[in-house]
């Protein structure tokens, strides 16, 4: 993985950072010049040059940091001195140098406090952050960001809060929980935007950037970096020019266009050089590293390597360290120099482990590193590291038991190392040739004695191999008889299986037939009952009906015959539909199409007035045939219980709660017994002959479709029905 740069916007500083140009300088020089007496005013002109410089020109913002701190003590400027103080902490920062950098701002935070200097006092904690973050302290790091969050809070200091979660979300970044990363990143970014910071803005360009690398969208990380780059371009922030252009080369490298990627990389090692940035330098080399190894130029790829290793070592940038002997093992093996390709990656394991620990995520990163481990271990194992002598494998554990003393000590192991692989390869040799020849003095002796050997294990074998023979006949033997019965078992199991499915299908068949033709019987069995009715009337009784009346009883008998082939044509569609499984079909169905097709049904009852109401023209998802007998069978009961009540009444109603949709269906009718609402509620109830499906009806097809059924009754003052449906 390539290491892409992160940016951790400076406290204090963002205010004064995106109005640089030429004629500041100018001014401040001038102003300068004219102030030749040694006062605070003086000083001050220093400290705000060092603030001009310090995006363009680490090396003038620590010239004129220290003359400002020369002036500050001579003169007794505490204020003076701790903001010179921090801007040469600033300025080593920014060239890489990170110890004098922390030394510096220790200084600026103890001045500031004497001084109780709250703005002081946040600013070097925010950089003191700042710094343990860039070394993969992040424990320590958060920690001083903590303390900023809580000093500007007390403060109703918003704007420093903001920035330093801002901050906080490149911890949050390099531990990987990008989630709350973003989150961060992009308030950051709204409050630069809402201050109008130009710099402010670019950092959080980058660091969004830097989410959408890590979680591989390269392409929308490169559309961030590179606007990002031209906010930077804009205010001439050398700095994250320099970053910038190792991000765009990082995003190109993984998109595989690798002239743009090395152009970019050259572009930032030769602004980070210009500005002795060596953090960036470190960085760019090994990018660069990293390109001519892609790119199978491995003797080009170890220079930049190693120079990028050594400078990270020096500036203890274990993160680029740790990348580099990544690298560097596969250069090593790419070149054939197995040994060295061990070491390495033994170091890149434990910086690694190191970077862990100190993320407190040592027992998380375990695992992942002994995989990571095992699987090169097991490859750089080759026939030719097995073969060296014991001495050389006490060499590389000796290797790596020193990998936490000092540079000065690692550096004369090192040489040490070497001068023992060249002695023990030489040894090696030496004592193969010696082996060599004792081996050969032997062989003559072994050749006589193989000789009787040989003679005697012939004998032995040939007894051997009969009774071998003899244990292969029997084992085959057994072999067949056991299979032929564990074929016979599974033959009559495959055979059981059949005819049990086979009696459930007609099982299942017969019940379907029997709940289909009770649906016929049922739902027919009214419609026909009016018709013979209406049939009877006019036969029998011609003189009581009126022509009028008998025009209108007429059309009431056409339409009931209407009504009833268009129920049997629904019926007999639907048992089309379910001649082979009775199961219900779920889709989408409006209310109003089911209340539709309740009035027609019923049109035929117009001594009770019926209500359909559906405020909100609801849809529900469910089987429209199962749900059309349900509410059709409900609809009869109704009736049925109204043919004693002056005022017959049903309504049907369509409403919704929380994540369900109700139909209720209310009449005010004698209302129903315990009993038989038992029977809807009961499966232990049988089909009755008499009165076709009725309750157990809607209880069967209501559990089919998954829909709930409830009932509120009263004796002599009606019943509720309801039918609940679940919204998705």
């Amino acid at each position: 993985m390539k290491k892409y740069r992160l940016f951790i916007i400076f406290m204090i500083l963002s205010h004064y950072c995106d109005a640089q140009n030429s004629p500041i300088y100018d001014k401040l020089l001038e102003t300068l010049s004219k102030r030749n007496k040694e006062d605070t005013a003086r000083a001050n002109v220093l400290i705000q040059l060092a603030r001009a410089y310090y995006m363009s020109n680490p090396a003038k913002t620590l010239e004129y940091s220290q003359q400002a701190s020369q002036l500050s003590e001579k003169i007794i400027y505490k204020k003076g001195l701790a903001d010179a103080n921090r801007f040469q902490a600033i300025a080593y920062y920014s060239m890489g140098n990170f110890k004098d950098a922390q030394l510096y701002l220790t200084k600026s935070l103890v001045i500031n406090e004497e001084m109780k200097n709250n703005t002081g006092i946040m600013a070097c904690l925010s950089m003191l952050g700042t710094v343990n973050t860039v070394q993969n302290n992040y424990p320590t790091a958060l920690n001083y960001f903590q303390k900023v969050i809580r000093l500007g809070e007390k403060s109703k200091e918003d704007l420093t809060v903001g920035i330093t979660y801002t901050n906080m979300g490149v911890i949050y970044s390099e531990i990987k929980n990008y989630d709350l990363a973003l989150k961060y990143f992009q308030d950051g970014l709204n409050i630069n935007t809402k201050i109008k910071s130009e710099v402010g803005i670019a950092g959080s360009l980058a660091n969004i950037g830097n989410v959408f690398f890590q979680t591989k969208n390269y392409e929308k990380a490169l559309n961030y970096y590179q606007n990002a780059l031209s906010k930077n371009i804009e205010i001439d922030n050398k700095l994250g020019i320099a970053r910038e252009y190792g991000n765009v080369a990082n995003a190109y490298s993984e998109l595989k266009k690798y002239p743009e990627t090395y152009a970019n990389y050259k572009k930032a090692l030769e602004i980070n050089e210009g500005i002795k940035n060596k953090k960036g330098i470190a960085v760019s080399l090994q990018g660069i590293g990293k390109y001519f190894l892609e790119n199978k130029d491995y003797n080009s790829a170890l220079s930049y390597t190693r120079k990028a290793n050594n400078l990270a070592h020096e500036i203890k940038i274990q993160d680029v360290q740790k990348e580099t002997f990544d690298n560097l093992s596969q250069i090593y093996e790419h070149l054939g120099k197995m040994d060295s390709a061990y070491i390495s990656f033994k170091k890149y394991i434990e910086l690694k482990d190191n970077i862990d620990n100190e993320n407190n995520r040592k027992q998380l990163s375990r695992l992942e590193i002994q995989y990571e481990f095992d699987t090169k271990e097991e490859k750089y194992k080759t026939a030719e590291l097995l073969a060296n002598e014991k001495l050389n494998q006490q060499k590389l554990m000796l290797a790596l038991n020193q990998a936490n003393l000092t540079k000065s000590q690692k550096e004369r192991d090192l040489i040490r190392l070497n001068f023992l692989k060249t002695q023990s390869e030489l040894k090696s040799e030496k004592l193969e040739k010696m082996a060599q020849e004792k081996q050969l003095a032997l062989v003559g002796k072994e050749i006589e004695l193989n000789r009787k050997e040989i003679l005697i294990n012939k004998i032995s074998l040939e007894a051997n191999k009969r009774q071998k023979w003899y244990y292969i006949l029997g084992l085959g033997l057994l072999s067949i008889i056991g299979g032929l019965l564990f074929w016979q078992n599974q033959t009559r199991k495959k055979t059981n299986n059949a005819l049990l499915k086979l009696n459930n299908e007609l099982d299942e068949a017969n019940k379907i037939k029997a709940k289909f033709f009770a649906i016929l019987s049922h739902d027919l069995r009214s419609p026909v009952a009016n018709l013979i009715n209406f049939l009877h009337l006019q036969k029998e009784s011609p003189e009581l009906l009126t022509i009028e009346m008998a025009e209108k009883h007429q059309k009431k008998i056409t339409d009931s015959a209407e009504t009833l082939l268009e129920n049997m044509e629904s019926m007999l569609l639907w048992s089309k539909s379910q001649m082979k499984n009775f199961e219900p079909q779920i889709k989408q169905i409006k209310v109003d199409i089911l209340f539709e097709y309740l009035q027609r049904f019923f049109a035929d009852n117009p001594q009770i007035n019926f209500k359909f109401e559906n405020p909100h023209s609801l849809t529900l998802s469910s089987d429209e045939d199962y749900l059309k007998t349900i509410m059709q069978n409900l609809t009869n009961n109704a009736i049925k219980a109204l043919q004693s009540n002056e005022n017959p009444q049903i309504v049907w109603r369509a409403t919704q709660e929380r994540e369900q949709i109700i139909l209720s269906i209310t009449d005010n009718g004698t209302g129903i017994s315990a009993q038989q609402i038992q029977i809807l509620f009961s499966e232990e109830n049988t089909i009755s002959s008499k009165v076709g499906l009725g309750l157990h009806l809607i209880r069967d097809l209501a559990k089919a479709i998954s829909c709930k059924v409830s009932v509120k009754s009263n004796i002599g003052i009606g019943s509720e029905f309801q039918l609940s449906f679940s919204r998705t």
